[in-house]
């Protein structure tokens, strides 16, 4: 082996020459080098046998047999190599993927590491796969077929929007469950021949499958961020909040008649909210969650359905927009420095009550001796600091720097 390594750093070395000497360009790579030397040493003739060589020697010159044993190792080698491509270096151990350097050495610095463990998924994704369901060969046989079994769901199925499309002959039930052929043939069932199910319970498909049966169609206008949404990425599924083949909500096809009731399956501390005694005009059914969030995608925090919390309130609460000669920062900066806006239990649903809330930032500016002026008494009753501090938004009056007027 050693001299077969000689022999090699010996012809690469003349290669170069040769190559030089030929017009051949080099770039002073050995594996280019060796790389063009095997095309033209797999291309070339064979070696002289061991008679053709003795009677070629010249006289009083000793033959070195071990070099003509390596010069045939290399030629057999590199007759080999020419016609075999050369292997991709992506299963190549790489040390980056072993534990240290130490374990790498150890194992020999060829052999590749031993892979990691997967890591286990995050709980609430919803996206594995249980049982895979099994790819059936089917075809579709009509709405009517389907109706043949299903007539409770035609009586419930005509009165929502995509009933009356289907009425229409816009679409049929193999639309999105599939073809059925296999399932009539094989007498029916949940889940037999093949036909989708969007059932929540079913694990033979994940979230984004089913999901992918509705954004075929319904990808556009508020669903455009639905990829990478927090919904999405958290494995909620169309049907966790919507209903189709019966009517209950009056927009939306929403699985509860009341659109928060719908929200509030997953977010319970939000109907806490709602009940206090400050709240958003929820319970009258004034303002609902759509009307501030977007639950299909948003390319801002909270699913908000503006670039930013404050462009939110301001849709219904323009007059605090501004701008103004005094801006008072806290309010420039987030309303809900100030505000709980899914409810409170103090007035303005403030997030604490006055003077508290004012002394988060301001302290005991005025001391604490009684009077109109002092902490005992005016900044203690009615609205507080609101007493003298009336436009605590801002103010627009060249005396107005501490929002009196």
């Amino acid at each position: 082996m050693i001299a077969v390594v000689g022999v090699i750093c010996g012809v690469l070395s003349g290669f170069s020459a040769s190559a030089r000497a030929n017009d051949v360009v080099s770039r002073g790579d050995p594996i280019a080098d060796l790389r063009s030397y095997v095309q033209l040493a797999g291309a070339a003739q064979p070696p002289a046998t061991a008679a053709e060589n003795a009677n070629q020697a010249p006289t009083g010159v000793a033959r070195d047999e071990s070099a003509d044993d390596a010069t045939a190792a290399l030629r057999a080698f590199a007759q080999g190599i020419a016609a075999t491509p050369l292997p991709s270096i992506k299963d190549q151990p790489k040390l980056a993927e072993a534990g240290s350097l130490m374990e790498w050495l150890q194992q020999g610095g060829g052999a590749p590491p031993a892979t990691p463990a997967a890591p286990a998924p995050r709980a609430g994704k919803a996206k594995a796969v249980v049982g895979k369901a099994p790819v059936v060969a089917a075809t579709a046989v009509g709405s009517k077929v389907c109706y043949g079994c299903h007539a409770s769901v035609d009586d419930t199925f005509g009165y929502t929007l995509m009933g009356r499309l289907q009425k229409q002959g816009k679409l049929e039930c193999e639309t999105c469950h599939g073809p059925g052929s296999a399932h009539v043939k094989a007498g029916g069932g949940r889940g037999v021949g093949g036909i989708i199910s969007f059932r929540t319970e079913d694990t033979s498909r994940s979230a984004e499958e089913n999901n992918s049966i509705c954004l075929g169609c319904h990808k556009r206008g508020e669903r455009t961020n639905w990829d990478g949404s927090v919904h999405e990425e958290r494995g909620l599924m169309c049907t966790n909040c919507h209903t189709i083949m019966k009517a209950v909500s009056a927009q939306w096809n929403l699985k509860t008649a009341f659109l928060p009731d719908t929200c509030f399956q997953c977010h319970k501390d939000r109907r806490a909210q709602m009940f206090r005694s400050s709240h958003m005009p929820m319970r009258e059914g004034k303002v609902v969650c759509t009307d501030c969030h977007n639950p299909h995608g948003s390319t801002t925090e909270a699913l908000l359905r503006q670039d930013s919390i404050n462009d939110n309130c301001y849709t219904c609460h323009a007059e605090k927009r501004g701008p103004f000669l005094w801006e008072h920062e806290p309010v420039r900066e987030n309303c809900t420095n100030c505000h709980e806006p899914h409810g409170s239990i103090n007035e303005y649903s403030l997030k604490e009550s006055r003077p508290r809330l004012c002394f988060e930032c301001h302290g005991f500016g005025h001391g604490q001796v009684q009077g109109p002026n002092g902490f005992g008494f005016g900044a203690s009753m009615g609205q507080a600091c609101q007493n003298c501090h009336i436009q605590i938004h801002g103010s627009n009056s060249p005396a107005g720097a501490v929002f009196q007027r």
